[in-house]
């Protein structure tokens, strides 16, 4: 069995696992179980509608060069407890859709993201050692997640629906519901803990556990995040909220685990070394998953870029009235705008878009975005020289490039993902 297969079976049965042990009985815990399980004709669909096939991608692509084969069953079975939790997080992740400055608000909006401020509190709460389980955290909200829909992205939402038609066909004696929120937030918060308690023993812990706690406190600051915020304090809250802190140290951890590396790794992480590594990372993957292949263009290429959009605003239909209209008119024609175009469409926090949102002039917003894009591309440059100084020495330090290949198999994966259509298979990813 090759390392992508046996990191597929681990995930599988990690998520069984986890499903068993951490979700509340009900209808949502028993189609999740028959998603996975061979009774599912189309469980390739289910796996890539809960975000796994992408997950199992990148962790095989980043993991397989630096596990020994008869290593490959424990790094496996840490890998699928992440991916686990990943799975959870989707959903949560999900509930953020349309939240951001930019789109007309629903009827819904609000109680979403109240229900997303209480399930980040709580998992805070949780992560910072507070003893009750999740279910005595969130009881409060549970009414209110009644009548709130999974997966707001249309194109998810789709498969979701045509996998729960097939559930409900294939199981009819049972009573079923659409979509239980709550038990997927339980479950979210409560394997989220689990991967804590079992790697505490590792030295990278204290980053991971702050790490995590960090993602769901910035997670609420973008929700709260007001229109005169300065392009740092939004790549601050963005840098947090991709989770790349925590995974790459999860990764770090158990890579070196029980290794001669080990105490060489307690060094770079006693003096700062390994996190300042990880945040640079963690900035460069941000700006991927905000700006995409633009965020490595010359000056020259920005410029073309920004000479399109003058182009296409002097010819625009008459329905293009805002620069966001434009940008996504203009996405239309050239991947390079993908990105944009995604959060536009779903409402999702952008750094690079969130202080275009009350922008009525046209003209004024596509000056502001090449400002906005000159000063991440700029950001971009000067993070990936920062992180190539801090691989070297880390390589040096630690005697070997595990780490090094690791972080950048890791921000590689993400350069491929990014450039491509959002709509795509390809580019469709837990971002």
């Amino acid at each position: 069995m090759n390392f992508h297969d046996c990191l597929k079976q681990a995930t599988l049965e990690q998520i069984r696992n986890s499903l068993i042990r951490h979700m509340p009985e009900g209808s949502q815990k028993d189609f999740y179980l028959w998603g996975l399980s061979p009774e599912n004709p189309n469980q390739s669909d289910f796996l890539q509608m809960v975000g796994m096939n992408q997950i199992i991608k990148l962790s095989a692509g980043i993991l397989q060069p630096l596990v020994q084969p008869d290593d490959m069953q424990r790094i496996a079975c840490y890998a699928g407890l992440l991916h686990a939790y990943f799975m959870y997080e989707l959903v949560s992740d999900d509930l953020a859709v349309g939240l951001s400055l930019m789109p007309t608000r629903h009827i819904s909006t609000q109680t979403r993201q109240d229900i997303l401020h209480s399930f980040n509190g709580a998992m805070v709460k949780r992560l910072s050692g507070v003893p009750s389980p999740s279910t005595e955290l969130l009881e409060y909200i549970q009414a209110s997640t009644t009548n709130i829909s999974g997966y707001n992205q249309a194109s998810i939402h789709e498969k979701y629906v045509a996998q729960f038609q097939q559930y409900a066909t294939a199981q009819p004696d049972r009573e079923s519901s659409q979509f239980d929120l709550w038990s997927v937030l339980v479950a979210n918060i409560e394997t989220c803990n689990e991967l804590l308690e079992l790697t505490d023993h590792l030295p990278v812990a204290p980053i991971l556990r702050q790490g995590f706690i960090n993602r769901y406190a910035s997670v609420s600051q973008s929700l709260d995040a007001h229109i005169n915020m300065t392009l740092e304090e939004l790549t601050n809250i963005g840098t947090h909220t991709v989770s790349v802190i925590p995974v790459l140290a999860y990764f770090t951890g158990i890579l070196t685990e029980g290794t001669p590396q080990q105490p060489l790794l307690q060094e770079i992480i006693d003096d700062g070394l390994l996190e300042s590594a990880l945040t640079s990372a963690a900035v460069i993957t941000r700006l991927l998953n905000d700006i995409g292949v633009v965020a490595t263009y010359s000056t020259g290429k920005r410029t073309s870029l920004i000479h399109t959009l003058w182009k296409a605003y002097e010819t625009r239909p008459m329905h293009i009235q805002t620069i966001t209209q434009l940008l996504c008119h203009v996405a239309g024609k050239t991947e390079a705008l993908t990105r944009f175009q995604k959060d536009i469409m779903y409402g999702e926090f952008n750094i690079c878009l969130h202080n275009l949102a009350f922008t009525e002039s046209i003209e004024y917003g596509i000056s502001i975005f090449g400002e906005n894009l000159t000063y991440f591309s700029q950001l971009y440059r000067q993070s990936a020289i920062l992180l190539r100084e801090q691989l070297a020495t880390i390589d040096r330090r630690m005697q070997n490039k595990a780490i090094s290949s690791l972080i950048m198999g890791f921000i590689n994966f993400h350069e491929q993902i990014y450039t491509r259509r959002f709509d795509t298979i390809a580019g469709e990813y837990v971002a």
